[in-house]
């Protein structure tokens, strides 16, 4: 109980204010801490950064008692080592939340507001994202100013020293960071890829839903795997990206589906022929025709009701004839959920499909593709069978030791 009233002595007494200062806030940080940073990211989930925050108070403030022990045991101890060590991790802190705040700030000054999931959200524009980087550059430069201070490194070599190693670093590191910074930017600055839009990559068979593109990397959320998957700036925009979510059309996304249809049997007479052939062709008219006014009176499959299907011959092959039919879907909802694009972009393509296989059904096409045999026909008689060999016969030999009966 001593060592407490003489520590709360010290902060109180005002000798030390920037201890007592320092001890204080850390106190009313650990426990303002959750609406803080729930306040400046809203809508995240924010349980890592809230903890992060509240184990740095502990510490600093465990540096605090740690240090006040120190010098209470030890009279020759007066650098303060701990307290400057709380201090520098105090700064750190105070410039990551700084930036934080800044983000939010200026998304909702230079940003975008869109509806996604039916809540207003604000986007990173272009101009958003070039003041967060100026910023963060005056954030650095600030912390590594009150560093410097706090250390007492203030001569003109020891600054000197700090600021060339750092640029030194900046130097080396520049191939990691500053593409990813760059493509960042040209993302933005094209508006096409934004937070909550569906995009297909090249080179990857899933889609993805844009969560958002920070200043190194995208996040994504795998629709097909609900997974999310982590994407540097440079990779992501490398290759060909398809949004799903930007038409350029009122009717919709196009979705191809392709069936091989056996060729028909048809007569050897001409007349007879083509009015065969009509009817097979009717017969395929009808069964996507049937296929779309299924689909048309189902409200789980998402299609444009307005726009029927449209199909063609795409390859006549050697076994079967390929059919192609299109399907235009509704537009693609504004949402991060999962499982909505699932129901709405692969449950509608699953459905159409049963739907045009019940009307193949219905109007009697068949939907398989003919199997290839290959049988070979062979002329050649086989050779005679090899008979086995006979036993030659072996003679007897007399026995000396027989007796011979007498000749009469």
């Amino acid at each position: 109980m001593e060592f407490l009233r003489e520590l709360l002595t010290e902060l109180t007494s005002g000798d030390r204010p920037v201890l007592s200062v320092l001890f204080f806030l850390n106190i009313i940080l650990l426990f303002l801490s959750r609406p803080i940073i729930n306040f400046i990211a809203p809508g995240q989930d924010n349980k890592t950064k809230i903890k992060i925050a509240q184990a740095l108070n502990l510490l600093v403030l465990a540096l605090q008692v740690v240090d006040f022990g120190i010098r209470q045991t030890f009279a020759s101890y007066e650098s303060g080592y701990l307290i400057k060590l709380g201090l520098s991790l105090m700064i750190i802190y105070t410039g990551v939340f700084f930036y934080s705040a800044s983000g939010t700030f200026t998304r909702k000054r230079f940003g975008k507001t869109r509806e996604i999931d039916e809540k207003t959200a604000y986007i990173e524009t272009y101009n958003s994202r070039l003041v967060n980087i100026v910023v963060l550059a005056m954030i650095v430069l600030t912390i590594i100013y009150a560093l410097i201070q706090v250390w007492e490194a203030n001569s003109l070599l020891e600054t000197t020293g700090i600021i060339g190693i750092l640029l030194v670093f900046l130097g080396f590191t520049s191939s990691i960071w500053a593409p990813d910074i760059v493509s960042g930017l040209i993302i933005l600055n094209s508006e096409m890829l934004v937070d909550g839009d569906v995009v297909v990559i090249d080179g990857h068979p899933n889609e993805y839903i844009i969560a958002r593109v920070t200043l190194i990397y995208a996040v994504l959320y795998d629709v097909r795997h609900n997974q999310r998957t982590l994407l540097r700036n440079t990779q992501f925009i490398q290759s060909r990206i398809d949004n799903l979510s930007r038409v350029a059309s009122s009717d919709g996304v196009r979705q191809a589906f392709k069936y091989n249809i056996g060729y028909p049997e048809l007569s050897e007479d001409r007349t007879a022929r083509e009015v065969e052939f009509a009817a097979f062709r009717k017969n395929i008219g009808d069964m996507f025709t049937r296929s779309y006014e299924a689909c048309q009176g189902n409200d789980e499959i998402k299609i444009n009701k307005n726009k029927p299907f449209e199909w063609a011959l795409t390859n006549a092959g050697d076994y079967a004839l390929e059919y192609t039919m299109w399907a235009y879907l509704e537009r693609i909802p504004n949402t991060k959920v999962t499982a909505t694009i699932r129901r709405h972009l692969m449950g509608t393509l699953y459905k159409v499909n049963e739907a045009v296989f019940a009307a193949s059904v219905a109007e009697g096409v068949d939907l398989s593709t003919p199997d290839l045999v290959n049988a070979r026909l062979s002329n050649e008689t086989p050779p005679p069978k090899s008979k086995p060999p006979k036993p030659m016969p072996t003679k007897s030999k007399p026995n000396p030791l027989a007796k011979t009966k007498p000749q009469a």
